[in-house]
């Protein structure tokens, strides 16, 4: 069994060979060389990129404006602040012409990026000054557009070590993840990393309509060249229990429940946390309490 998606173009890219052959034997016109250039078109389209990122693409104003115009930064002396010689940038502005301009100065630079893009949940995303609402048929081509040029211009400014984090909700993250194995290469992923963004929301607490209760983020991790990057450090936290446990891995003793308490009084307010719902959970110290082995 071969590949029939390819079969069909290759049959189609055929006919329009002998079409062409037709064409350039008849007697010729200015008619027969519009045709020529419009078979030559059909045929670029017809082998035109069939897997990965396809889209309806669109332009922003801030695209015809900068195919004419070169973004120039204005400082602002009431701003500034004097900090021992170190100076850190903040650029007010549209974010491409902002990229743009950092290309002519900071390209191929940049060890670190992060960022934090619209979400595009149909209230948030503004697009050529307007917002962006579920209605709209083109709303995730437009995100797409919208991104894959920033991310372009990201990548020209990262150093051959560097690597960019991009937190991002489900709502994209699949397109972000397309995109972004196009701008950065497939290769130059490192891994997504899970969020907890909302510690009172969760399964338990039921969904907002028909569906469970979102409470985490992603964030994609991609390099500008997985063969220069450092190994990443492990990502892990300390926390009381742990001590406790490597205190008594240490001292050769275990640290499995073996004990039970039996005796639990005279308790003290110590803190409160969330559940899985956003209830208060109050936690006790206990002052007096018995333990049998």
């Amino acid at each position: 069994m071969g590949n029939i998606s390819k079969q069909k173009r290759d049959d189609l890219i055929m006919k329009i060979g002998n079409i062409r052959s037709f064409i350039s034997a008849s007697p010729q016109d200015e008619n027969t060389g519009n045709l020529l250039t419009y078979l030559s078109e059909l045929e670029k389209e017809v082998k035109s990129k069939k897997y990965g990122l396809v889209f309806e693409e669109h332009r922003e104003a801030v695209d015809e404006l900068l195919a004419t115009h070169v973004p120039v930064m204005k400082e602002d002396k009431d701003l500034f602040i004097e900090n021992g010689g170190q100076m850190n940038f903040l650029i007010e502005g549209d974010n491409l012409a902002a990229l743009y301009l950092l290309e002519k100065t900071h390209r191929g630079k940049i060890d670190l990026i992060y960022i934090d893009p619209p979400y595009n949940t149909g209230q948030n995303f503004i697009y050529d000054d307007k917002y962006i609402d579920k209605e709209d048929s083109f709303r995730h081509s437009k995100w797409i557009s919208f991104m894959i040029r920033r991310l372009g211009q990201a990548y020209k400014l990262l150093a051959n070590k560097g690597v960019i984090f991009i937190q991002i909700s489900d709502i994209e993250n699949g397109n972000l993840r397309l995109i972004c194995d196009s701008v950065f290469g497939e290769d130059n992923f490192i891994n997504e990393i899970v969020v907890m963004s909302k510690v009172g929301a969760g399964a338990s607490g039921g969904g907002e309509d028909k569906r469970l209760k979102k409470n985490i983020e992603y964030i994609l991790v991609y390099c500008k060249n997985y063969g220069a990057i450092d190994k990443f450090e492990t990502v892990w936290k300390r926390t009381e229990l742990m001590q406790y446990i490597q205190s008594m891995k240490n001292e050769g003793k275990s640290f499995k429940y073996t004990s039970v308490l039996t005796k639990c009084q005279d308790l003290t307010p110590y803190k409160i946390i969330k559940d899985g719902s956003g209830q208060d959970i109050e936690i006790f110290k206990v002052n007096d309490y018995e333990i049998n082995p």
